[in-house]
């Protein structure tokens, strides 16, 4: 089980750096083989995790059906296993997301990458830094004249009906 999380948590970094959202190696050929990675990792995980909860819960299994069972004691299977099963099940299935959505088959089946240049027909407008100017600001007039009151007024709230009618 410890395997299981030290893959996890690898497989996370891998993934997180391999996702098209991150700046890590923007615009490389290596993002694609890092999630790809990350969902192999995450495969690993859910593996270990499920060999060790299946471990566990056919020795809970045997032991308690086991009439010659030496101590007093029997357990049974309880909500850990199940959580076992389900973290591993959810592992398995987010990793093969990651490797489905790594989108290594597709590149590699079509071939090498090619870039196309076409020359432009025209040479492009030359580069102008005249802007136009921003309009004026001014408040609407329900803001005018609408100041906080002072501290020492307690008889107006800072609301003025007259700008609102």
């Amino acid at each position: 089980m410890v395997l299981s999380c030290i893959s996890s948590f690898l497989a996370s970094v891998f993934a997180v750096m391999g996702m098209k959202c991150t700046h890590f190696a923007q615009r490389s050929v290596v993002k694609s083989p890092l999630l790809l990675s990350g969902g192999i990792g995450f495969l690993c995980a859910g593996l270990l995790c499920l060999i060790t909860v299946a471990w566990t819960t056919n020795d809970v299994i045997l032991d308690f059906y086991n009439p010659f069972y030496a101590s007093g004691m029997k357990y049974e299977i309880g909500l850990a296993v199940y959580l076992g099963y389900t973290s591993s099940f959810l592992s398995l299935i987010g990793g093969s997301v990651l490797c489905w959505s790594s989108g290594t088959g597709r590149e590699r089946s079509q071939g090498p990458l090619r870039v196309h240049m076409s020359q432009p027909s025209s040479p492009p407008p030359p580069f102008n830094n005249t802007y136009l100017p921003a309009p004026l600001y001014r408040p609407h007039e329900a803001l005018k004249d609408n100041r906080a009151p002072s501290l020492c007024s307690l008889s107006s709230s800072g609301y003025r009906l007259n700008n609102y009618v």
